[in-house]
């Protein structure tokens, strides 16, 4: 019995522990301006290996579950959504870029928390790896997928002068 109430505080304080940072870094992520993804946006360049997101597809059949993920401005309002394209003019496709960008970011950076279980038992550790991997990882490959074909948009616009 106490083995299992035990349980279930540790349950308890990580899901809140996880809640409360992954809200704080979306948040506190929301006001990087976007000048700063303007001048850094190498950052978000696809490798080589990435085939201008052809490798998340073939690999992970993206498009068949990228729907099933939240979108994140169900939990902050201050998120831009990125569900859909709601036009295709360039400042439209250039702002989607700057957020999947600033989204790509702060899944990044929610990652990082997990080396507070670094003095935890092996299998708080495990457990805490697996949950933010498996909560951040898909939504980084998704924005990865998608930022490609936008930069195409984008290139198109520019090219037919709009």
């Amino acid at each position: 019995m106490k083995k299992s109430i035990k349980l279930i505080k540790l349950i308890v304080l990580h899901s809140i522990y996880w809640s409360s940072v992954q809200l704080i870094i979306a948040h506190v992520g929301t006001y990087i301006p976007r000048q700063f993804f303007v001048k850094h946006h190498y950052w978000f360049n696809n490798f080589k290996f990435e085939q201008r997101g052809k490798f998340w597809q073939s690999r992970f059949k993206v498009h068949l579950w990228k729907k099933l993920i939240p979108e994140g401005q169900k939990f902050n309002s201050n998120i831009y959504n990125k569900k859909h394209l709601t036009a295709y003019d360039s400042n439209t496709v250039e702002t989607m870029i700057v957020e999947t960008e600033r989204a790509e970011l702060i899944h990044w950076l929610s990652i990082l928390p997990v080396v507070i279980f670094v003095y935890t038992p092996n299998y708080l550790k495990i457990i805490n790896v697996l949950y933010v991997l498996i909560v951040n990882l898909p939504i980084i490959i998704v924005q990865r997928y998608n930022r490609p074909r936008l930069r195409r948009i984008l290139r198109l616009r520019t090219l037919r002068g709009d």
